[in-house]
């Protein structure tokens, strides 16, 4: 019922009622004061025709009712009528025809406001009644988002005050989902990371715990204590391999690095990576070669992407067996940069193209043990931050060539 709503609906109702009342009463009045000044104008009449009958009694006829009156006619004629109590005080129900008029002015005016508040209720519930079915849809949408629904929003494609309200809930739901979608994010990127390190360091700390229990039964057995000291230290090393790396990832997931982009030289970059792996590919019989142009270079920060470049010729000197080359060569047009980074290693199965940039992936053919499977994931992730590509393919028995490929937009 329209009665049981809001406070406000009531109080809207209640005085619209009032109003209603009060222009009754109003109507009420308005027939008595009409009715008064009837009643005052006939009994004005009647004195006018009893003076002229009085004073023209030898020629009074119909002209009695239709011959102008003069104030003595109507003086005369009040002084008559006075005297049986016929005046403006007279009365009303004892003036049948004042009264039947006074009844037919509050009549007409009774039904005129009827029908004037009548249409006004109409509408007013017609009004309120679509007002409630639209409340009530918005209170069902939002009570959906309360409940979990971030995607409810409330119908707001037409025009007019309460949608210009409604659109503005929707601009503050919008706003909520996206902070809940953040933290979300965040928690789901937390867990995530301590998963990770959970995962990589429950492995190798095992191994360290039975490495140390082994040692204290063997005190006496250098041997045993040196083999086992040589893999608690490879163990340790690991560990503190997979808190870096997840660390750096950690960053640059979190969008905490901020980027020192410079023009670097490639030529000058890719060699500071080449030093840092020399050593290594000569004790394993392995060949690193270099080519490209000496004035080639690339807005980037050169640590970040050197770690980058670093992961990537690390794989490769990990799956390249002795006597092996690596290549690394560069040129830029006016598209792009690119990088090329080859070997003729043992190359990558076709069933893990699609997941070696996986975190922690570990190939079922793959006859490495040492690598942790974050080296690839974390040079993507930096060269995406760079705004770059990379991708890769391979022929088992016979290379992987891993492409980066860099466009060369305005600097920021």
């Amino acid at each position: 019922m329209i009665w049981k709503r809001g406070k406000e609906t009531r109080s809207l109702l209640y005085g619209i009622s009032a109003v209603c009342v009060l222009a009754l009463l109003l109507a009420y009045g308005i027939s008595n004061i009409l009715a008064k000044n009837f009643q005052q104008k006939m009994v004005t009449h009647d004195y006018g025709i009893a003076g002229y009958l009085l004073n023209h009694k030898e020629t009074a006829g119909i002209s009695a009712f239709t011959a102008a009156k003069s104030a003595e006619d109507i003086i005369y004629g009040s002084n008559l009528l006075s005297s049986v109590r016929y005046d403006e005080t007279t009365p009303i129900h004892l003036l049948p025809e004042v009264s039947s008029y006074r009844n037919s002015i509050m009549l007409f005016l009774s039904l005129l406001l009827l029908f004037v508040f009548g249409t006004i209720y109409l509408i007013l519930f017609f009004y309120l009644h679509w007002q409630h079915k639209t409340i009530q849809k918005a209170e069902i949408s939002i009570r959906d988002f309360l409940d979990g629904n971030i995607m409810s929003r409330i119908e707001s494609a037409e025009t007019g005050d309460w949608y210009s309200f409604f659109h503005e809930v929707n601009e503050l739901a919008s706003i909520l989902s996206a902070h809940a979608e953040n933290e979300r994010q965040t928690k789901e990127f937390l867990q995530n990371i301590i998963s990770d390190v959970s995962h990589q360091i429950k492995t190798p700390l095992s191994a360290l715990k039975m490495y140390q229990e082994i040692m204290d039964n063997r005190r006496s057995d250098a041997e045993s204590i040196s083999s086992f000291s040589r893999k608690s230290l490879r163990e340790i090393k690991r560990i503190e391999e997979v808190v870096y790396i997840l660390l750096k990832l950690a960053q640059l997931d979190a969008g905490i690095i901020q980027m020192q982009k410079t023009y670097e030289n490639i030529s000058v970059l890719i060699q500071d990576v080449l030093e840092r792996f020399e050593i290594l590919a000569r004790q394993e019989s392995k060949t690193i070669t270099l080519s490209g142009k000496a004035d080639v270079n690339l807005f980037c920060d050169a640590l970040w992407l050197s770690e980058a470049l670093g992961n990537i010729v690390k794989n490769a000197l990990e799956h390249t067996v002795a006597g092996g080359q690596i290549s690394i060569r560069w040129e830029q047009n006016a598209l792009m940069t690119q990088i090329v980074i080859e070997d003729n290693g043992m190359g990558i199965h076709p069933e893990d193209l699609y997941n070696i940039f996986k975190r922690f992936y570990r190939s079922r053919f793959s006859q490495n043990t040492h690598g942790i499977g974050l080296g690839l994931p974390l040079a993507k992730t930096i060269v995406e931050i760079h705004g770059g590509t990379v991708s890769v393919t391979s022929k088992p028995g016979v290379g992987t060539v891993f492409t980066l490929n860099f466009y060369n937009l305005t600097k920021p």
